[in-house]
């Protein structure tokens, strides 16, 4: 039987219902211009071209054609440059994909040769910051250690300065102490009437550069009177060309130190423009780089020193490049904590009291609103926050100046003395008390007294680089191996947990043992007891 045709519903309306939404597309689109009149806006107005009384019209239509056949030009070749690198990405997948169906799996011994491969390029980074160190130390007549005001005594390398105080040709070392805005005046004070007894001092302050503002060299210098302005810039550079006139010729200025001290904003303030990179992170300059200022003084930009691993914790958190030794923050945050004073924490942070490191930073995530689903702290972020503090700008903490105070070992008096000739000191001091009045540092009670860790030992020649023993690297590499395994480590969790109950027992015992004695008695007297009432009521036997 043939199947009957449906029939479609029709389009058709009725002229009524279709006037009616004409009508009504007409008053949106009244409406629309309406709007457009009331808000200014206007039609693009079209491009005039050049009238025919303007000399040299012909010439200047024909510049106007060349320059549109240019960018045409230009246009297409980026269309098959793009064409040609999406091939070319094409390609590189396809090979890709076969070459990991074909090429067998890696061996451990593969596996193990490239993680050794990439140790020693981590180790081979710390030997090229201290070889263009000393490509610094060497070239440079004048070097400036950099000096954080809020701990001086611990961004100071002896090992540095014996080197460059036992190399001959007249070198002389200067001591700028930076982010003075960020220590007390009294404190301040202090510590530079110490730190020129020993070598010649100099109060700074850098000048900051916001990233609108940045400009890179060979463009406008900065308007340095919107940002920070610099404090003892120019004491710095009189004192620098004053030594230019006794020596008679050009010198160069190298300005060394541990990291996030301040030395590339140094160069940038003095030379009043964006020259070298400066950031929050530390150990960002990782070669020298030759900077020059006017015809006679030219200053050489270096890596950070790095820290000896027999330095103290302390030490080593705060003086180690981050792009070098990738040390958590949390471990970091947690030395640091130990040598602050507890309670202008609380004020700083207006937190409550805590117990240890990981309470104070569950407290600082709270009141930070760093928090996970179901209310749980964010910990982490939150020492990352403080660790950004206490490195940068924001935090003021200060150190105080030791009870006994001697010339340090690698100084005597004739190398003091040495360092001394040739500069105008009366000019520095007047300047430095300058500087000092003009500068707006905090009150005592607002900053954070810490602790010091002393001088800190500085690695400088290749060779005293540590290398990791080849036995330690395999044992930790079959560690990594083994922790891959979902059934070990499970079998691990389970054994741990087992052993830290019987630790907790063990040291319960150990600690209150007088405790568990004195329970045994009192156990032993109570069942003396039942036994001797006969009245008592027994739990064992059923009493019908």
């Amino acid at each position: 039987m043939k199947r009957p045709k449906l029939k479609k519903a029709s389009k058709r309306m009725t002229c009524h219902k279709r006037f009616k939404i004409q009508k009504k597309v007409r008053e949106h689109y009244r409406k629309v211009r309406k709007e457009a009149k009331k808000r200014g806006h206007k039609r693009a107005k079209k491009d005039p071209g050049v009238p025919n009384s303007a000399p040299f019209k012909e010439a200047l239509l024909r510049e106007a054609e060349q320059r549109k056949q240019q960018l045409e030009e230009l246009k297409q070749k980026q269309k098959l440059n793009k064409q040609k690198e999406q091939g070319q990405k094409r390609k590189r997948d396809e090979n890709s994909v076969v070459a990991s169906k074909t090429e067998p799996a890696k061996t451990e011994f593969v596996r193990r040769k490239a993680k050794l491969s990439c140790k020693t390029i981590k180790q081979g980074s710390k030997k090229s910051f201290c070889r263009e160190l000393q490509k610094v130390i060497e070239t440079s007549d004048v070097l400036l250690e950099v000096l954080d005001a809020r701990d001086p005594l611990g961004c100071r390398c002896p090992q540095v300065e014996q080197v460059i105080t036992q190399t001959g040709g007249n070198k002389k070392l200067l001591l700028v102490l930076n982010k003075t805005d960020l220590v007390p005046k009294e404190n301040l004070e202090k510590w530079v009437h110490c730190l020129k007894k020993e070598l010649p001092t100099v109060v700074f302050r850098a000048s900051t550069f916001g990233k609108e503002k940045i400009k890179m060299p060979g463009k406008k210098k900065l308007d340095l009177s919107r940002q920070g302005i610099c404090l003892g810039g120019a004491s710095l550079l009189t004192l620098l060309s004053g030594f230019c006139e006794t020596q008679n010729k050009a010198i160069r200025v190298g300005v060394i130190g541990f990291p996030n001290v301040g030395k590339s904003s140094i160069i940038n303030s003095l030379k009043q423009a964006y020259v070298c990179h400066t950031g929050p992170a530390m150990g960002l300059t990782r070669y020298m780089q030759i900077v020059h200022i006017d015809k006679k003084i030219t200053i050489l930009d270096s890596p950070s020193i790095i820290a000896s691993p027999c330095n103290s914790a302390l030490a080593l958190a705060l003086r180690s490049p981050t792009n070098i030794e990738e040390r958590e923050t949390l471990d970091s945050v947690t030395t640091i904590l130990e040598y602050c004073n507890k309670q202008q924490l609380m004020l700083r942070y207006n937190i409550p009291s805590y117990r240890d490191s990981q309470e104070f930073l569950t407290l600082l995530a709270q009141k930070k609103g760093m928090v996970r689903k179901g209310g749980i702290p964010k910990v982490e972020e939150a020492a990352k926050l403080f660790w950004s503090h206490w490195t940068g700008p924001k935090m003021s903490y200060y150190c105080q100046i030791p009870s006994s105070l001697t010339l340090s070992s690698h100084l005597t008096e004739s190398i003091v003395a040495d360092m001394q000739q040739g500069l105008n000191l009366e000019e520095l001091e007047k300047n430095n008390v300058g500087a000092i009045r003009a500068i707006r540092g905090p009150r005592l009670s607002s900053s954070i007294l810490f602790q010091s860790s002393g001088l800190t030992n500085g690695i400088i020649e290749e060779k005293d680089v540590p290398e990791e023993l080849p036995g330690q690297e395999s044992e930790e590499e079959e560690e990594d191996e083994d922790s891959d395994d979902e059934n070990d480590l499970e079998e691990r969790s389970r054994l741990g947990n087992k052993r830290l109950k019987v630790e907790k027992i063990t040291l319960e015992e150990f600690q209150s043992g007088e405790e568990f004695d004195t329970r045994e008695e009192k156990s032993s007297h109570k069942d003396k007891v039942i036994e001797e009432d006969d009245d008592t009521y027994s739990f064992n036997t059923d009493y019908v």
